[in-house]
């Protein structure tokens, strides 16, 4: 059968460190590789070039949706 994505955690006290559940009941967990550095963190720039991220957080980086009821 096909196996999909359950549930996604993250660690609480590893930043960086993410676990998926998926419905087989297998866990596989997230985390960058030494060599990239810690997730979270602003790469270096390539070649002089600007960040293109806007300065306001969306919807999504904030927790905040339509469709789900206020807790």
């Amino acid at each position: 059968s096909t196996v999909y994505p359950l549930v996604i955690a993250a660690h609480p006290s590893e930043p960086s460190q993410f676990a998926v559940g998926l419905t087989d009941g297998g866990v596989h967990v997230l985390e960058p590789l030494e060599s990239e550095g810690k997730w979270g963190s602003n790469p270096p720039a390539e070649n002089g070039s600007a960040s293109t991220m806007s300065a306001a957080p969306s919807a999504a980086a904030t927790g905040s949706t339509i469709d789900q009821p206020q807790r």
